[in-house]
């Protein structure tokens, strides 16, 4: 691909930023260098399931960064995440896609908000680095342009091509980042994007991706917001975290929602409208979710009766335990159990 822009500006960006961050992340364990110093990968402990995370970063052409996000646990490392500490300020633009979960965005006005799946967002400042994910599951993209080293213009296959500068200065008149349902094409990148990068290894294919997100975000009207947004204040959401500590702490025990309104001083509409506005479900749903992954997990993982199991997880008797647990997974325990000695889940 023919790209045409002044060289000057990589250069500046390799020596300010790029080796930076690349030196950063090369003292994290495990991260393994590719394609000539233009992607890393990062892997990402998970908090429950088997397989772990990763983290792909990319320098696909010039000052642009993309990461390519496969989160499974409430919360990474911040060095991790943001390893570049320049005391330099830059212009940065973000745009976030997500794929699955649920990210939590912190914004400079002390408010904060939640991005879902098929969402994505664009920030030119609005939003601080926070590394929380309240589903314990996260995938999507995220493309990170550092517009002082980048042209008004580039010129693709003889083609003028508009810079992201022009989203920025849209995006920055307004107080939060702008969020909106994606458009169709943006909800396919994440896979052609993984594609590119674990069967092509092609950075210049990525990069398409990336003139691809600017030119659709060029043409939408970010005077609108296609969705109804909730912002919560660092109270509301540090009620909602301490909740969802106490209902997964001993799931042994059942809190209902005045018992735990009761702790912060708060109603128990209030309570619920939190929680949900963090965790995307009801607590009772959230703490339903948790029985059964833990119940799933020791019919394969001990020998436990069934019975047992089932009072470990908050259930008085095996019937009720046995009926909640096939409304949720389609089988009985025990049916569970023998398919993952099987092999079969």
């Amino acid at each position: 691909m023919r790209m045409r822009h002044d060289n000057r500006n990589d250069e500046c960006f390799e020596t300010s930023i790029k080796e930076n961050i690349l030196k950063e992340y090369r003292k994290i364990s495990g991260a393994g260098l590719h394609w000539d110093r233009k992607r890393i990968d990062i892997p990402l402990p998970a908090e429950r399931e088997e397989a772990n995370g990763r983290l792909t970063m990319i320098f696909p052409g010039g000052p642009i960064l993309l990461n390519l996000i496969d989160i499974r646990t409430r919360e990474i490392a911040e060095n991790i995440a943001d390893p570049e500490k320049s005391k330099n300020v830059y212009r940065v633009l973000k745009i976030n896609y997500c794929i699955a979960g649920r990210c939590e965005l912190r914004l400079r006005s002390g408010e904060c908000t939640y991005l879902t799946a098929g969402e994505i967002a664009v920030d030119a400042g609005q939003t601080l680095s926070t590394f929380y994910y309240p589903t314990g599951e996260y995938r999507g993209f995220e493309i990170a342009v550092y517009l002082d080293f980048l042209p008004r213009e580039y010129s693709v296959f003889g083609e003028c091509f508009s810079s992201p500068e022009g989203i920025y200065d849209l995006c920055s008149e307004l107080e939060r980042p702008w969020i909106r349902n994606a458009a169709e094409p943006v909800n396919g990148m994440y896979e052609r994007l993984r594609i590119y990068i674990d069967e092509y290894d092609n950075p210049e294919l990525v990069l398409l991706i990336c003139l691809e997100a600017f030119s659709l975000l060029s043409q939408m009207d970010f005077s609108k917001a296609s969705i109804r947004r909730t912002y919560c204040t660092v109270s509301q959401v540090e009620i909602a975290k301490s909740t969802r500590d106490m209902i997964v702490s001993d799931l042994s025990v059942r809190y209902t929602a005045r018992e735990l309104a009761k702790n912060f001083g708060i109603s128990e509409t209030s309570l619920k409208n939190y929680f949900r506005s963090v965790y995307g479900c009801g607590y009772a749903e959230y703490q339903q979710m948790i029985r059964m992954e833990n119940a799933a997990r020791l019919l394969e993982e001990t020998e436990d009766k069934v019975a047992d199991i089932g009072q470990a997880v908050g259930f008085a008797t095996q019937a009720k335990f046995g009926a909640a647990f096939k409304e949720c997974f389609g089988v009985t325990p025990l049916e569970y159990r023998r398919r993952s000695r099987l092999g079969e889940l």
